[in-house]
């Protein structure tokens, strides 16, 4: 075999795996397609802290601290909070990436950008690997398929990938921001089906603005949503001057498995992804580490087999899957609610206390253990208005 692993995608979960492989002695190389690292920007760039200390980044890639959430609905409620403490930070998604990828190379992963990889056979003791470049061959021992919410690896491996996907449009603009403390989200059934609009100040004349949807069938493109929630709000966004475009594809829920004999998915690939935010890096780092482990079990043993490999997605589903189900169950609430209740669920928390619970138990990183909380004083609120109505 030319490599022990071969890791096709230098995104942060594809580096993060490599860079821990390598560090165990063993011969890693990651394939890259694009030419340069972080580019195409795809993300919206929101992490929070303990991202840089898990990913092991310098501050310099932190453009912004955010200390509270402007929440609007699509009737006009609003309720904003602000703490003490950074609840996410705003970042140079580009550069966190390129130092990430350095961080794999100084840990002894070999990484070659301008690299498609357009197929993969199945040989004996692992995978030959075709190169669009003069159509050469490259084999390895196991394959690491981080190549996002598209994975050609989990193609060729005949891993099902039918679960839903957020699909967003976001852009870069000049904005004069008059609080740059503070994240804003857009809600509303029509204005973003299944999902969000978002704003987020990166300096006082410069923002991240975006929206999607998260249906089987939406009645519009994403451009669209994008306009209709720049027309609804010109309060906000009246003087925006765009300058550059970004968006992207998010995978939501699972996939049925993220291993093969002599394989496995990382990140997005692999749908690690936060079902309420669609956020990836968190999930894909915690998924790069439990992957590498994996790997340099099995690679110790000479064993890439199947179940050998099977141990990873034991390891995910213990450390993440009660989360995933917690937030898929979130999800589902959400949908059923029409615009009208979204307006009344806004309104009702618009109070110091539940502000307060919000900032007390709010994290980027688990957002299910405040969106049960939320969600159960809701139905609470729900029901004793409708035994009221009943008494009288």
């Amino acid at each position: 075999m030319d490599w022990d692993v071969i890791v096709i995608g230098a995104g942060p979960a594809g580096c993060f795996t490599a860079k821990s492989i390598a560090l165990s002695g063993f011969k890693v190389l990651i394939l890259e397609e694009d030419q340069e690292i972080g580019f195409p920007v795809q993300c919206a760039g929101l992490i929070s802290p303990r991202v840089i200390e898990l990913a092991g980044v310098d501050n310099n890639t932190v453009l912004n601290k955010l200390k509270g959430i402007s929440v609007y609905s699509p009737q006009g409620a609003q309720f904003n909070v602000v703490g003490s403490k950074d609840l996410a930070l705003a970042i140079d998604r580009a550069k966190f990436d390129q130092e990430l990828a350095t961080k794999a190379e100084n840990g002894g992963a070999v990484l070659m950008k301008g690299v498609k990889v357009v197929g993969a056979t199945r040989i004996e003791g692992g995978f030959r690997l075709t190169v669009a470049e003069g159509s050469k061959t490259i084999s390895t021992k196991l394959l690491i398929g981080a190549d996002g919410a598209k994975s050609s690896v989990s193609k060729w491996l005949g891993l099902s990938r039918d679960n839903l996907k957020a699909v967003m449009h976001a852009v870069d603009v000049q904005l004069k921001c008059a609080d740059t403390s503070s994240i804003s989200i857009f809600m509303g059934q029509k204005l973003a089906p299944g999902w969000f609009g978002w704003m987020i100040p990166l300096d006082e004349k410069t923002c991240r603005v975006g929206t999607g949807y998260a249906l089987v069938k939406p009645a519009y493109s994403p451009r669209r949503y994008f306009q209709d929630l720049v027309d609804q709000f010109p309060q906000i966004f009246k003087d925006m001057k765009v300058i550059g475009h970004t968006g992207g594809i998010v995978p939501l829920g699972k996939i049925s498995r993220i291993y093969a004999a002599n394989a496995m998915l990382v990140g997005d690939a692999a749908c690690q992804t936060k079902p309420i935010s669609g956020g990836g890096i968190y999930m894909g780092l915690i998924g790069a580490i439990l992957c590498s482990r994996t790997a340099v079990e099995a690679l110790r043993e000479d064993n890439l087999t199947e179940a050998k490999l099977s141990s990873y997605q034991k390891y995910w589903e213990k450390e993440m899957e009660k989360e995933r189900v917690s937030a898929m169950k979130l999800r589902k609430s959400y949908l059923s609610f029409s615009d009208e209740d979204i307006d009344l669920v806004i309104r009702f928390l618009n109070k110091p206390k539940y502000q307060k619970l919000i900032l007390k138990y709010g994290d980027l990183d688990y957002p299910s253990y405040l969106g049960n909380k939320l969600l159960n004083l809701v139905l609470r609120k729900e029901s004793l208005i409708k035994a009221t109505i009943r008494i009288f």
